[in-house]
């Protein structure tokens, strides 16, 4: 079943159906097996972290051939926002597996070691400029970019001409699944840590979950922002 939206044809069952799928095999294994389901979300090298790592993949490589068609982007503003974005996608892969160590099982350097809390090769518990700030400020990104002007857009009516840098830099809708269950998986963790409110009887890595639906927002984007650019660069060969 193809989709169009935003001048960008991507399957549904991609942008709308991988993630709700995830989600509901995730819940259904917490349910019926706690321990089983904790493993798959708490352990190292669980299935969501590698998750995380893997849905970001094709995002990087998109990002990398949307800098080889860089002379069909409106701007150099939006080449240097599509590398940030890109460079943004490689540090969230490379942090969940602390650079290859949780794969392949070095030793942490002693400097490293004095300065970071958990004593792994990664950068996020070092300082929290390094974790918690860029992440608020990601969440905010996602919220606000990829679920509120999207949703406003759509009750307006309102359409981007390719022309506009809008276009391009705004996330569209194919990003919209996985922006709201971004924001929607850590309700349980705020209620549960402001108001001592809990929707399930054990704890769960909501944090875990968020990283992998944060990380197939980016990977949505580069992805939806490499379509658009090769359509056109299609259009202008055969023009």
């Amino acid at each position: 079943m193809k989709i169009r939206l935003a001048n960008t044809e991507i399957s549904a069952w991609l942008w709308l159906g991988f993630p709700l799928l995830f989600l509901a095999f995730i819940v259904s294994v917490v349910l019926y097996d706690y321990e089983l389901g904790s493993n798959m979300v708490a352990e190292e090298n669980n299935l969501v972290e590698l998750g995380t790592v893997i849905v970001l993949i094709p995002g990087i490589a998109t990002g990398i051939l949307c800098f080889r068609l860089r002379h069909l982007i409106l701007s150099r503003r939006l080449i240097a926002w599509i590398m940030l974005v890109t460079a943004a996608g490689v540090y969230i892969a490379g942090e969940e597996l602390s650079w290859g160590q949780q794969l392949f099982n070095w030793e942490t350097p002693e400097k490293i070691q004095a300065i970071n809390d958990q004593n792994e090769t990664n950068l996020h518990n070092i300082s929290s400029w390094l974790d918690q700030k860029p992440r608020l400020l990601v969440e905010l990104w996602v919220l606000v970019g990829g679920i509120v002007l999207p949703l406003w857009r759509y009750s307006r009516r309102i359409s981007y001409s390719p022309d506009s840098w809008r276009y391009w830099f705004w996330p569209d809708h194919v990003c919209l699944p996985a922006a709201t269950l971004a924001i929607l998986v850590k309700v349980p963790e705020r209620l549960r840590d402001n108001f001592d409110y809990r929707l399930f009887e054990h704890n769960v890595r909501y944090s875990e979950l968020q990283e992998f639906y944060i990380a197939l927002f980016l990977s949505m984007y580069l992805y939806s922002f490499y379509i658009r650019l090769k359509k056109i660069n299609l259009a202008d060969k055969s023009g």
